[in-house]
């Protein structure tokens, strides 16, 4: 299961990695939204003392991802040239997704520690785990 959610959150982060400025002003403002969420979700985890703690964060988690989730179709829609910036970002992209990928290395390895690891084996925990997996996936980032 841990496989699962983390492939699927960096398959996630891969797809946001792709921000700007300038031009790219409002795919900027929400690369910044994505970290924040990430940043608010990391820091909730490392405060989190109990399973029920721990649900409650990841269920939030999901909630404001899912929201971003939507926000990412409409941006596909206004950039169509958008499936090329994996291997080729505008230049004004670059810092972001740099950005982004440094979050994304400390956004996985959350998942490794030994404090999340006492959590897994509580069926609540493991329960919100599978469910945001699951919205995760049937969303599908950038449709």
């Amino acid at each position: 299961m841990k496989k699962l959610l983390v492939g699927s959150l960096a398959g996630f982060l891969f797809l946001f990695g792709c921000g700007g400025a300038g031009k790219y002003g409002d795919i900027k403002a929400f690369i910044n939204d994505v970290i924040k969420t990430q940043e608010e979700f990391l820091t909730s985890i490392e405060k989190a003392n109990s399973a029920d703690e721990m649900v409650v964060t990841i269920n939030t988690f999901s909630e404001k991802i899912l929201k971003l989730a939507q926000q990412s179709n409409e941006i596909k829609k206004r950039y169509p040239d958008f499936e090329k910036w994996d291997k080729e970002p505008p230049a004004e992209l670059k810092a972001d997704i740099e950005r982004l990928d440094a979050q994304a290395e400390k956004f996985g390895q959350v998942f490794l520690s030994e404090k999340i690891q006492k959590f897994y084996g509580d069926p609540k925990v493991q329960k919100a785990l599978l469910d945001m997996s699951k919205r995760m996936e049937d969303e599908k980032f950038f449709k």
